[in-house]
């Protein structure tokens, strides 16, 4: 009785926590690149609760143990499906059509990944995402690039003034990782790398596993609506019958304490 008060406290917070990775999920549903989070549940390690036997029952019965669940916990992973593709005409715009993350390199160097291609040109001429952070391949754009055209295979090249024959600038690699929902989300839709992803593996578009570039698409959010309702609808159930264990208890709690020796 007594443990079904923290089990059912386990249930909540596990149930909350559900809740909380759904609001997220809904309130991206219109980021690019934004991948949901996917919640799993956990039992708690079991506790050995020892069986109270007679002094005279055989020392292997009397030292019997029965396992009992201690609850359980939720886990919030990163989804590893991919969101719509959108046209939007814009020559910087690319999705990836496939697997892999865009790597990118922070304000104090550290590399990100992130499936969002609303590509710019940053105050140091290289290409960068939304948020000013260079790709790691570390491509420069001339400001009087035109005509920019990126390959399916990530290659990048324009026209320069006063010529006609397109110039490589550079190739956008990819990269991808044994273990991509393990990825922790760090904000501006891009994520990290935690010993659990793997060793990440670099390379072009379209070999390797790797998904192919797409200019003029971006990748929308993978949330769906209707699914994460559902989830909801679910989720609070969950925690309304925890708070009903824990309600219980506590009034058998109550009804021991109120016993009385007559």
């Amino acid at each position: 009785m007594f443990d079904s008060l923290y089990i059912g406290a386990t249930g909540m917070v596990a149930h909350q926590n559900e809740l909380d990775a759904i609001a997220n999920n809904i309130a991206n549903i219109n980021t690019v690149g934004f991948r949901r989070g996917v919640v799993s549940f956990e039992e708690v390690s079991s506790q050995l609760i020892p069986t109270a036997l007679g002094p005279l029952a055989p020392a292997a019965v009397r030292n019997a143990a029965s396992a009992q669940g201690a609850g359980s916990v939720a886990q919030t992973s990163l989804s590893t499906l991919a969101g719509p593709l959108e046209s939007t005409g814009q020559g910087l715009d690319v999705a990836i059509n496939g697997a892999g993350f865009f790597e990118v390199l922070g304000h104090d160097g550290t590399p990100a990944y992130t499936r969002a291609g609303s590509l710019q040109v940053n105050s140091d001429g290289l290409l960068a995402t939304a948020d000013g952070s260079p790709l790691a391949s570390q491509i420069r754009v001339p400001a009087d690039a035109q005509s920019i055209v990126i390959g399916a295979d990530g290659k990048l090249t324009a026209t320069l003034p006063n010529s006609t024959t397109p110039v490589l600038l550079g190739r956008i690699e990819l990269v991808n990782f044994p273990n991509p929902a393990a990825l922790t989300a760090v904000g501006n839709t891009q994520y990290t790398a935690p010993p659990e992803a793997g060793t990440a593996q670099t390379a072009a578009p379209g070999t390797q596993g790797l998904g192919q570039l797409q200019q003029g698409y971006l990748e929308t959010s993978d949330v769906q609506m209707t699914q994460e309702m559902v989830t909801l609808m679910l989720a609070q159930r969950g925690y309304e019958l925890n708070s009903k264990v824990v309600q219980a208890a506590d009034q058998l709690w109550s009804l021991v304490n109120g016993l009385t020796h007559s």
